[in-house]
């Protein structure tokens, strides 16, 4: 299948890899070709570098699409080709006809910067993402899960539930010369039900290792509600900064007087002590 990836936003290391893992699988277990048309740019952004990394290293077709080629910073190293285009939306659109082979399945993968729909960073993305839909592509948030995005209410924002169709992902990890990704182990129905409890407390190396949708359940027990598009860093941001309560500890006895007393019963001591004495006494003057 032919990907193209275009945008601004940014997704960690240990999620892209997931994702470019799940769909080499994906595209191996449909015997389909697995190739990339990335987005050249001047400065690219930690994600694009880590992209272009894990493409060359494991051998990977890419070519490059820019609005100017002279200016594409060097870490494009190895592009198969590269394509320049000054509207780029009708040029995605052309490639995404006239690249792929016969038979092969073409998409468009938008890496969002903001989760607001309007927002001004991603306004040349989503004008490319409504022309690539409306020429009957298939267009995911990349990283968001590969979200798959439905245009067909038109440009307002349609309810929450239809906003977009969730496409199952199991995450993988993928080896270097084209090897069978390594699985972990399956999340019982029992644990499950447990991680997504709103009560549980979990550190940031957990919730790192969930795949996004048990991330997006945990987030939804514990009440936070996020658009959709919201990255999975967002929500493990929020959930670890829910106020924890303070431990109750029970604070010491205070005596009559205002002091603190450990516990011990003076008053009953001192009867004690003056009664001995005054037995004592007793003794002494019947001798």
């Amino acid at each position: 299948m032919m990907h193209v990836v275009l945008g601004d936003g940014e997704m960690t290391r240990k999620e892209l890899t997931e994702t470019l893992a799940d769909l080499w699988k994906a595209d191996q277990e449909a015997d389909a070709s697995f190739w990339f048309l990335i987005q050249g740019k001047s400065e690219p952004t930690a994600t694009d570098r880590a992209m272009v990394a894990w493409l060359e290293k494991n051998e990977t077709y890419y070519e490059i699409i820019t609005d100017d080629a002279d200016s594409v910073d060097e870490v494009y190293a190895q592009p198969q080709e590269t394509h320049v285009a000054k509207q780029m939306g009708r040029k995605i659109v052309n490639l995404l006809k006239g690249k792929p082979e016969e038979g092969e399945e073409a998409e468009l993968l938008a890496l969002f910067v903001s989760n607001e729909p309007e927002a001004e960073e991603d306004r040349w993305l989503n004008s490319v993402v409504q022309e690539v839909f409306d020429a009957g592509f298939k267009v995911r948030a990349f990283n968001d899960g590969l979200v798959e995005i439905d245009l067909a209410e038109g440009p307002e924002e349609p309810e929450p539930e239809q906003t977009a169709k969730v496409t199952p992902i199991k995450k993988a990890v993928a080896k270097k010369g084209g090897a069978a990704p390594r699985r972990d182990t399956p999340v019982s129905d029992e644990d499950e039900t447990e991680a997504s409890s709103a009560s549980k407390t979990y550190t940031r190396d957990e919730l790192e290792e969930m795949e996004l949708p048990q991330i997006k359940e945990i987030a939804a027990a514990k009440g936070l509600e996020f658009p959709s598009r919201t990255r999975s860093s967002t929500y493990i941001d929020a959930i670890l900064g829910e106020d924890r309560p303070a431990a109750e500890v029970e604070a010491p006895a205070a005596a009559s007087n205002g002091e603190v007393t450990s516990g011990l019963n003076i008053g009953a001591l001192a009867d004690a002590l003056i009664e001995a004495v005054i037995r004592r006494l007793e003794a002494a003057f019947s001798e």
